[in-house]
C-alpha cells in the first residue's frame, strides 16, 4: 500500500482530482484543511511484484544489517520501508513552495487604493507602538522585582512615608522613581522631601538654551495626534509678530489625513499667511525654490512613516531643522521612539500642557537626552505658545500630583504657570482677536 496527499481548494474539488488520478476505488483515508486548502490522504493498492520485490529488499536490508556491518552510503542505498508520517512531512515540504506561491498570488496588493494603504501603514504604527509598550511594561515589572526589595529596606521617617507612597503609586519609570526614593531616605519632614525631590529632578534636566525657530527652512514632525499643526501655526504667528506675515510660509507635506489640509489652511489665513501643500519631494522642491526668499518656512509633517518622510524632506533641503513635538503625557515607548528613529533633533516642543497630570515618562526622557527644549503649548489656540519654557514647570506639575495638599510656597512654579494660562484666557476672551 502506499499513501498519495492532494491539495485542492475544497473537499469535492479534492475528492474529484482523487477520482481522476487513482481510479474511483480510491481509499481516502484523513481529510483535514492545511494552509486554508483542503488535504485528501488517499491509500493505493501497489501491484502485487512490486509489494514483493519491496518486501524482498526490505528483508533484505534488515539481514544484511544484523548480520554484517555494512558502510552508510551501501545502506542508505536500498529502499527505505514506507512510513505514514515520513510521507505526510515529505508531501507538506514538498507542496510548501508552491501553497506559498498560491497564498502570494490570492494577496490583494496593499497599495492598490491609496485609502488602504494609509490605514495599513497607520494599524501597523499603532501595533508596532503597542508592542513596544508591552516591551516596556515588562521591563518595568522585571525592574521592579529588583528593587522591591531594596526599597522595603530604606528607613524613611513616618512623615515621609505617605510622600514615598505616592511615588510608588505614580506612573513613573522605574529607573526614575528609584533615584528619587534615594533621595527621600535623609529627610524627615515632607517639605523638605519635596524641595529634595525636586532639586533632583532639576539637576538632573539641566540643558543648554535653546530658542524658537525664525529663520530659514524648519520641519515639524512627532506622533500621531502630538499637535504638530496646531504648533506649526504657534511658531507662525510668533514668526510673523517678529518679520511680518509676507515673510512666513507653511507647507504641509504628504499629510493626507481627512481634513488636515483644511485645518492648516484655517489656521494660516486667521494668521494671513501663506499656505501650501506638497504631495511628493519634488513638489516640496519647487516650492521651497519658490519660497526662498523668506524668512521662515515652516513644514508641517504627517504622524504617519515619520522617519521616512523627514528623510525626504532632507534630502530636499539638507540645511533644514528639524524639531520633534510630543505631547507632555507621552509614553516612553513613544518618547523612545524620536531616539530610535536616528534623525538629528534640533528642539523639542512640548504640546497639551494644560491637558497632562503625569509628565513622569517626558521627565525621564529628558533627564536621559541633552535635548533642547524650545517651547511649548498650553492651551487649543495659536497665542498659546510659551517661550523658552523651563523644565522646572514640568517637574512642578510633575510634583504636585504627589502632594496635592502641599503648601502654595512647595508649588510655587506649577501655580505660577496657572495663573498666567488664566489671564491669558480672561484677556483672549476680553479682547476681540
Amino acid at each position: 500500500m502506499q499513501l498519495k496527499r492532494i491539495l485542492a481548494r475544497d473537499t469535492r474539488t479534492a475528492t474529484e482530482k482523487a477520482i481522476a488520478l487513482y481510479g474511483s476505488e480510491v481509499l481516502i483515508i484523513s481529510n483535514h484543511l492545511v494552509n486554508g486548502q483542503t488535504e485528501l490522504v488517499v491509500a493505493l493498492d501497489l501491484p502485487e511484484a512490486e509489494t514483493t520485490a519491496t518486501a524482498s529488499a526490505v528483508r533484505a536490508v534488515s539481514l544484511i544489517d544484523v548480520t554484517k556491518k555494512k558502510p552508510a552510503s551501501a545502506v542508505a542505498a536500498q529502499p527505505a520501508p514506507i512510513n505514514f508520517r515520513d510521507s505526510l512531512i515529505q508531501a507538506e515540504w514538498e507542496a510548501a513552495p508552491t501553497l506559498e506561491a498560491e497564498a502570494k498570488s490570492k494577496l490583494k496588493p496593499v497599495a492598490a487604493n491609496p485609502q488602504d494603504a494609509r490605514d495599513y501603514l497607520r494599524g501597523r504604527e499603532i501595533v508596532d507602538l503597542v508592542r513596544d509598550e508591552l516591551a516596556l511594561i515588562r521591563r518595568e515589572f522585571r525592574l521592579n522585582q529588583q528593587t522591591t526589595g531594596w526599597q522595603s529596606g530604606l528607613s524613611l521617617a513616618p512623615a515621609v512615608q505617605p510622600l514615598a507612597r505616592a511615588l510608588g503609586e505614580a506612573s513613573i519609570p522605574q529607573e526614575l522613581r528609584a533615584l528619587l526614593m534615594d533621595s527621600l531616605k535623609d529627610h524627615t519632614t515632607p517639605a523638605k522631601a519635596m524641595q529634595a525631590l525636586k532639586a533632583q529632578l532639576t539637576h538632573s534636566l539641566e540643558r543648554p538654551a535653546v530658542t524658537l525657530p525664525s529663520e530659514g527652512v524648519h520641519l515639524l514632525a512627532g506622533p500621531s495626534g502630538a499637535g504638530k499643526t496646531l504648533m506649526t501655526a504657534r511658531l507662525a504667528r510668533h514668526a510673523e509678530a517678529l518679520h511680518g506675515a509676507h515673510q512666513v510660509a507653511v507647507i504641509s507635506y504628504q499629510d493626507v489625513r481627512a481634513g488636515a489640509w483644511s485645518q492648516t489652511q484655517m489656521l494660516a489665513s486667521q494668521l494671513g499667511i501663506d499656505s501650501f501643500r506638497a504631495g511628493d519631494a519634488a513638489t516640496l522642491a519647487l516650492l521651497l525654490n519658490e519660497l526662498s526668499q523668506r524668512k521662515l518656512v515652516l513644514i508641517d509633517t504627517p504622524g504617519v512613516q515619520m522617519k521616512e518622510r523627514v528623510a525626504e524632506i532632507l534630502v530636499t533641503h539638507a540645511d533644514c531643522s528639524c524639531h520633534a513635538v510630543v505631547p507632555a503625557d507621552a509614553s516612553s515607548a513613544t518618547l523612545a521612539k524620536l531616539i530610535d528613529s536616528g534623525i538629528v533633533w534640533h528642539s523639542l516642543l512640548v504640546s497639551k500642557v494644560d491637558e497632562s497630570s503625569q509628565p513622569w515618562p517626558l521627565l525621564h526622557f529628558l533627564s536621559n537626552n541633552p535635548l533642547g527644549l524650545a517651547g511649548a503649548s498650553d492651551g487649543v489656540s495659536a497665542r498659546d505658545l510659551v517661550q523658552d519654557f523651563p523644565v522646572q514647570q514640568l517637574v512642578a506639575l510633575g510634583l504636585a500630583q504627589l502632594q496635592p495638599a502641599s503648601p502654595p510656597s512647595d508649588d510655587k512654579l506649577a501655580n505660577g504657570f496657572v495663573e498666567q494660562r488664566a489671564l491669558r484666557q480672561f484677556h483672549q476672551n476680553a479682547v476681540p482677536a
